[in-house]
């Protein structure tokens, strides 16, 4: 018995050390997972140090890389505009997080935010687990000891066998995704009805509607990481201004009661958490054919359109509001 338990001690030591070896090895390793949104990142924050005047940075996921025209809000403002919004999921922690590391005093944030993000509560997944493990440690260093063993254990078998293997790491170059279809502000090109394939028109035709209702009043979300950002802007002198998402309209966001209550407090309730918001969340809802190839990706005609209504609230705003 004491021979069976040492042996059973002996083998946990030992594959406790290889663990540890294996995520070490982990770190800096870069997967073809990560590689589109990493060179997406790169394109855009390279874009925005190269601005040394104040700008106005778009802080979302990917729905506004197709929904947003940096260059017509560029010419509303008179400033630079770059559009950092890459993927919602990697998770709301992160994507602030970036944005802190680009913003400085005196620039604008805009955040058309994905209804999704703002029900975050914090917990990673396996996107930005592998992301980070892969591309950004300065974001790993600064994680807690216990965040960081969170994120070694969500490694899968398939992920962590990628990690060890060292395999090269060539840029994207085709495909929708990548900096490959960013233009000089970040915004997404190659979006327009002829880019389309018949996937991508499969892929939208297959959209349900989203629970955020729901989950909203059942969840603790993502609302103290916003209050938290609020916080920061303020002391940095940087001016936030949320705005409706766009999303592919379905009956029940007008009919369940869950979501008229979701969707018609989300103004307030950010507001209350110290953050202006401007429009209403059911008035950027849009029909089937103003999309490319997921409920939240606008066609590039759709993207002025769109534009164009957010231009619209950004000129009725209070003249002594920020950013004026």
């Amino acid at each position: 018995m004491k021979k069976f338990l040492l042996a059973m001690m002996g083998s946990f030591l030992i594959l406790s050390i290889l663990w540890i070896v294996g995520i070490k090895c982990q770190l800096g390793a870069a997967t073809a997972s990560s590689r589109w949104v990493y060179d997406a990142y790169q394109h855009k924050i390279h874009a925005a140090q190269a601005v040394k005047s104040p700008r106005v940075l778009v802080v979302a996921g990917s729905n506004a890389m197709f929904g947003i025209d940096s260059g017509m809000l560029e010419n509303f403002w008179q400033k630079p505009v770059v559009n950092l919004a890459v993927n919602a999921g990697l998770g709301l922690p992160y994507i602030l997080d970036v944005s802190r590391r680009v913003a400085r005093p005196g620039d604008i944030i805009l955040m058309p935010m994905e209804y999704a993000l703002y029900l975050d509560a914090g917990k990673a997944n396996a996107q930005v687990i592998d992301y980070v493990m892969a591309r950004d440690l300065d974001y790993w260093r600064s994680l807690t000891r216990l965040q960081q063993l969170q994120y070694a254990a969500g490694l899968g078998p398939e992920r962590w066998l990628h990690g060890l293997r060292q395999l090269p790491d060539s840029p994207v170059t085709s495909g929708t995704y990548g900096a490959h279809h960013l233009d000089a502000r970040g915004d997404q090109t190659h979006s327009s009805p002829a880019d389309r394939s018949a996937g991508d028109i499969a892929a939208l035709k297959a959209a349900k509607a989203w629970d955020y209702g729901h989950r909203a009043a059942t969840e603790t979300g993502g609302w103290k990481w916003m209050e938290n950002y609020a916080q920061w802007a303020k002391a940095n002198n940087i001016c936030v201004i949320a705005m409706p998402t766009v999303l592919l309209h379905h009956a029940k966001y007008d009919s369940d009661a869950e979501d008229q209550l979701f969707y018609n407090n989300l103004p307030a309730r950010l507001t209350q958490l110290g953050l202006e918001y401007v429009g209403k969340p059911r008035d950027f809802m849009y029909e089937e054919s103003w999309f490319f190839d997921t409920d939240h990706h606008l066609q590039d005609w759709a993207r002025e359109k769109h534009t164009a209504r957010l231009i619209a609230l950004l000129q009725a705003r209070e003249k002594t509001a920020c950013g004026k």
